[in-house]
Formats: C-alpha cells, structure tokens, sequence
C-alpha cells in the first residue's frame, strides 16, 4: 500500500525521536483546532486608551510540550478582535478614604 501520487508532502518532525525498537511502528500526524477566547480588563481613561493600552501590554504564549514519541509539528492560531466595554469606573470615597471600582 503506498502513498497516493496526489497526496501533499508531510514531513516527519526531526523533533521526533526514533531507533530502531521503533521499525513497524508508524508516525501519526493528529490535527487538532481550538479557538481560545481571553478577555482582559484594562484600567483606562477612554476606550482608545483601553485599546493601546492593551496592546502594549497584553502577553499570550501558546506553549507546546513535546512529548518523547509525541512531538507538535505545527501552530496556527485564529485571532479576531471582540467588543470592549465599560465594567467599572474607578471611585473614591472620600468619607472611608477608599479607592474602589463601582461596576453600576
């Protein structure tokens, strides 16, 4: 059984290690898609403030492990930018001299 003349090239990961009690054993390539939403709160004057402010300061990492016979060959992610809105607005009140985040 060999492959289709039509199928697209994949290569085997040289991050995949293997020897020979390994001969017979077949290397699976496993397709897995998530989308991960994340939402941030941001402390800021205005919405275009909240906006810069975000993308200068926020860090994602998707992070990959390999494993010894399970190795990541490929990341792809999906972005798209959601809705911002108002949750808070910073208040003082001066009678307990207290700074809180009134979310009425």
């Amino acid at each position: 059984m060999g492959l289709s003349p039509y199928r697209k090239a994949i290569m085997v990961d040289e991050a995949l290690y293997f020897s020979e009690k390994d001969v017979g054993k077949k290397v699976y390539e496993i397709e897995y898609e998530a989308t991960y939403i994340t939402k941030w709160q941001v402390l800021a004057d205005n919405e275009a403030e909240a906006f810069d402010t975000w993308l200068a300061e926020n860090k994602q990492d998707l992070v990959t492990e390999d494993g010894t016979n399970c190795v990541c060959s490929y990341v792809k992610d999906y972005t798209q930018l959601g809705k911002t809105q108002i949750i808070a607005e910073i208040k003082h009140n001066k009678e307990d001299d207290e700074v809180y985040a009134d979310e009425s």
